[in-house]
């Protein structure tokens, strides 16, 4: 019991001990540091507004080309388009996109890629400079149709490259003669491609005149008293004998490049020879009629009607359309109606199967000669007959080219890349190859520069 008591007495004694002490003043809790701030404090005064934020490094677009102006280019007076027969709208779209699958085949060593099979997609083989020639130049007159001046540059490109297939002659520095032999590629023909392909870019720089020239010098040098072109290497070889086929095409080119370049430099001897050569082979054509023959002399029989107005010329470019217009496949023909508008080819003199598409661009060629020639010489029953005929070979000829509505069964990356805008060789072969495309422009240009694309069928 004494225990209790003590207990509770000490218990007591504690209270009056705590309750006798001061209270505590109570300590604010410590304050939690804040992060640094971003911008560092500024003074007084106006405030600061932040600075805007720095934008991403972009590349600078190279200055663009500042364009021809459409009144100075051909291709303005087909504006608007729609206006025009539904041929000549067939015809400038085949020119534009022909030009455009032309330029992407152009490859970083001047040269174009040669051919390609759809089907397997893979190139394919027979490439050689006549035909790299036949592509340079239609490039540069498309380019000349369209004021485009990258196609120019390529074609300007191209040339290059080709007339490094050549040398001055060691005794004579006014020609210039290819370095390969007509085994692989005939020589007159490619010089002559060449030396057209020079004088139609547009602007050509004068030096490269002077290289079509030297090029023109080198043909010289072919050309026979009789008016005809040694189109072989050996001095005595009879070239009929050497390359029989050759007659038709080679020296029709070689004359085709006298006649231009008498235009852009007159002289004599071009003028002479070119008279003599048209008589030749004019007489020739009466004894041993070719549709090729026909195809390659015409333009150059018109060209030198158009500087002096003789009726030999004219007279030779009336018989040989006359004649090519019998070769044409018409509508109603039950064993080929995929041809209508096309042209039979001639073997031996007899009418075989229809040709590829590079002749048939060559065939639009001479037939738009002919027709304009009737307007400019007034014979109307000749041209009732040529405007018909040359329609429809427009019309077979634009049928041949890969564009968005016949290329849906391939994919969009590799039609867009390798098939739109190009002309495959014929209604039953989708194969392309650079020069059939190339001759198809060259066929199409001349008819849109001939008169006859105001006139519907």
């Amino acid at each position: 019991m004494r225990r209790i008591l003590f207990a509770l007495g000490v218990m007591g004694l504690l209270v009056v001990v705590v309750s006798a002490q001061p209270p505590i003043p109570s300590v604010p809790p410590t304050p939690v540091p804040l992060p640094p701030a971003v911008n560092p404090p500024q003074p007084p005064g106006d405030p600061v507004l932040p600075r805007p934020p720095q934008p991403l490094p972009m590349a600078v677009a190279p200055t663009p080309t500042p364009p021809v102006a459409a009144s100075d280019i051909p291709l303005s007076k087909f504006e608007p388009l729609a206006s025009f027969p539904t041929v000549t709208q067939f015809a400038v779209r085949g020119v534009l996109l022909g030009s455009t699958w032309m330029a992407k085949m152009h490859q970083s060593h001047g040269r174009f890629l040669y051919g390609y099979n759809p089907a397997l997609r893979q190139p394919i083989s027979g490439e050689h400079d006549l035909k790299q020639a036949q592509s340079a130049l239609a490039l540069a007159q498309a380019a000349k149709f369209s004021g485009d001046q990258k196609h120019a540059a390529i074609a300007s490109q191209a040339i290059l490259t080709l007339l490094a297939s050549t040398k001055l002659s060691p005794s004579d520095p006014n020609c210039r003669v290819p370095v390969q032999a007509s085994v692989v590629c005939n020589r007159v023909a490619f010089t002559a491609i060449l030396a057209l392909a020079i004088y139609e870019l547009p602007n050509a720089d004068p030096k490269l005149i002077d290289d079509a020239e030297r090029l023109c010098g080198f043909l010289r040098t072919q050309l026979r008293t009789d008016g005809s072109v040694h189109y072989t290497d050996g001095p005595t070889d009879v070239p009929t004998q050497t390359d029989p086929a050759g007659v038709n095409e080679y020296p029709g080119y070689a004359l085709q490049a006298l006649a231009v370049s008498n235009r852009v430099r007159p002289a004599e001897w071009k003028k002479d020879a070119v008279k003599r050569g048209v008589g030749y082979y004019h007489t020739l054509f009466r004894t041993k009629p070719h549709p090729m023959l026909a195809a390659t002399l015409t333009p150059c029989a018109f060209e030198y009607y158009l500087q002096t107005k003789l009726n030999d010329a004219a007279t030779a470019v009336y018989e040989m359309n006359d004649w090519l217009c019998t070769l044409q496949i018409v509508l109603t023909d039950p064993q080929t109606p995929q041809w209508a508008g096309g042209f039979r080819s001639v073997e031996k003199g007899q009418a075989k199967a229809p040709p590829t598409t590079a002749e048939t661009g060559l065939y639009v060629q001479s037939l738009a000669c002919a027709d304009q020639l009737t307007r400019l010489t007034g014979d109307l029953t000749r041209e009732r007959k040529y405007r018909p005929a040359l329609l429809g070979a427009v019309e077979f000829l634009c049928g041949l080219q890969f564009i968005e509505a016949n290329t849906r069964h391939f994919d969009n990356i590799f039609r867009a890349n390798m098939l739109i805008g190009a002309f495959h060789l014929s209604p039953n072969d989708g194969n392309l190859q650079t020069d059939a495309t190339a001759c198809a422009i060259v066929g199409l240009l001349r008819y849109l520069w001939s008169g006859a694309e105001r006139t519907g069928p």
